[in-house]
């Protein structure tokens, strides 16, 4: 069984109203018309407009969405293993971490991954997914930590931004050898058992 991962830098659902990388990646789940897809706005607060855009985007397929109040509960292992995707949102993304560790729900994100189920996310979203983040929190500093580790390296998001490119390169010269992923925004690197199998730029 495939694992795979589908890391967008920026685009998507929530920066265009007809995506071509949410287009492709519906395209990996194979024999279903209608896909089930659940967000997870933890990065964002949970906020409210951002999950009306996921419903609205998606909502021609099987969408629906987790909280933060949701993940301890009973149900929350056998919604997340009922869908073909899990769709991360951006935002803060050492906040999103220590509320999945908190909760449990890092451990049944691993789970599904394993399981065939496809994880994809923007921003915080993708970032999150690999050995290391270096990513400004609230107060828009940055900081260096640890990521879930199933993609090796790091992934910097919006290296379009000038400033964030800046202190993201001036970051990557102090860490010596570390597989690193500069993605602009519109684009998205496709992972299949854990090896980059494609890079997809939004016309």
């Amino acid at each position: 069984m495939n694992r795979q991962i589908f890391a967008i830098s920026g685009g998507g659902f929530s920066m265009e109203s007809e995506s071509q990388l949410d287009k492709y990646l519906l395209q990996l789940v194979s024999g279903n018309e209608k896909v089930h897809i659940c967000f997870i706005p933890t990065a964002s607060y949970d906020a409210l407009g951002y999950i009306e855009k996921f419903y609205e985007a998606f909502h021609d397929h099987i969408p629906t969405h987790l909280l933060r109040e949701d993940m301890e509960s009973g149900e929350a292992k056998e919604k997340l293993m009922r869908q073909d995707i899990v769709y991360v949102g951006g935002g803060n993304t050492q906040y999103m971490l220590e509320v999945w560790k908190e909760t449990s729900f890092l451990e049944l994100l691993i789970e599904a991954y394993h399981q065939g189920v496809i994880l994809a996310g923007i921003s915080a979203g993708a970032m999150c997914w690999f050995d290391t983040c270096f990513s400004e929190m609230d107060n828009e500093l940055y900081e260096e930590f640890k990521g879930i580790g199933m993609l090796e390296g790091t992934f910097c998001p919006h290296y379009n931004d000038k400033e964030r490119k800046q202190v993201f390169d001036e970051w990557l010269k102090i860490q010596g050898k570390i597989t690193s992923y500069l993605i602009e925004d519109y684009t998205a690197l496709h992972f299949k058992n854990e090896v980059l199998v494609n890079r997809i730029v939004s016309n």
